[in-house]
């Protein structure tokens, strides 16, 4: 059969007419096959044809997906493998972009880190657990986080505090602490720098812990004498969180 017609459907890509049918083909095939106007198509061209386009199919489904943002080798693997594609189909095409140089691990270690430290608030910790889980390897990410500045890092977490202080100032004392370092942690922080920037603050709140006294008095003035009243008053003040002695100041100051 013969070429009779190109029409362009794509940035790479190109309808081409033969004498009773048609076919889309990609523009790295046909220029590999010289398909020019009026070219004689065999059958035995025609087969190697349509392998080189399935191949070239393949990798314009993954460099679409790259153009979304920068992509692990690992990523690009489990990507092709959920379109149903063939392992040795997707090894050649990750081995292209590879030499390419638009997969490259290094450098995708390197900007998803920078982008990690500047753009969101997570901590070395989740970057790290992230980063192998999209199959980066470990001496690749280690020398990533080496170039990081401790001071930024340290300034990240003590803005994250700040906002959480903020955020929590109706908890009692432990209980913020303690949803102040979970957090922290969640977002890959190390519990003792938390500790160490909490540590800094006065979070001392004597209103609150007073409120939260005369309405548990309030409710059981009645009920105990003044001995028993007392018991019952530390063990619900202790319940909401607050320290012994917190406590035993409050307790006294009534």
């Amino acid at each position: 059969m013969k070429i009779n017609k190109f029409k362009k459907v794509g940035s790479n890509k190109y309808k081409v007419f033969f004498d009773n049918n048609s076919m889309v083909i990609y523009e790295d095939v046909i220029i590999k096959y010289n398909l020019l106007y009026k070219k004689e198509i065999n059958n035995e061209l025609l087969q190697k044809i349509n392998e080189d386009n399935y191949k070239a199919s393949i990798y314009d489904v993954a460099l679409k997906y790259i153009s979304i943002r920068m992509r692990s080798k690992k990523e690009i693997e489990e990507y092709l493998i959920k379109k149903k594609y063939d392992k040795k189909d997707i090894d050649d095409v990750i081995e292209k972009l590879s030499y390419q140089g638009i997969l490259n691990d290094k450098e995708f270690c390197k900007c998803y880190v920078n982008d990690k430290i500047h753009l969101t608030n997570n901590g070395i910790d989740k970057i790290k657990s992230d980063l192998i889980r999209l199959g980066i390897e470990e001496d690749v990410i280690l020398n990533a986080i080496s170039n990081i500045d401790e001071n930024i890092l340290y300034e990240k977490l003590e803005k994250i505090i700040k906002k959480e202080i903020k955020t929590n100032t109706k908890l009692p004392i432990n209980k913020m602490k303690n949803k102040i370092v979970n957090r922290c942690i969640s977002l890959g922080y190390k519990k003792e720098d938390i500790c160490e920037i909490l540590d800094s603050y006065d979070l001392t709140s004597t209103s609150l812990i007073e409120k939260d006294y005369m309405k548990i008095y309030n409710k059981y003035k009645s009920k105990y004498d003044d001995v028993k009243l007392k018991a019952v008053i530390k063990s619900k003040l202790y319940q909401k969180g607050y320290t012994i002695e917190q406590i035993n100041n409050i307790v006294s100051d009534y």
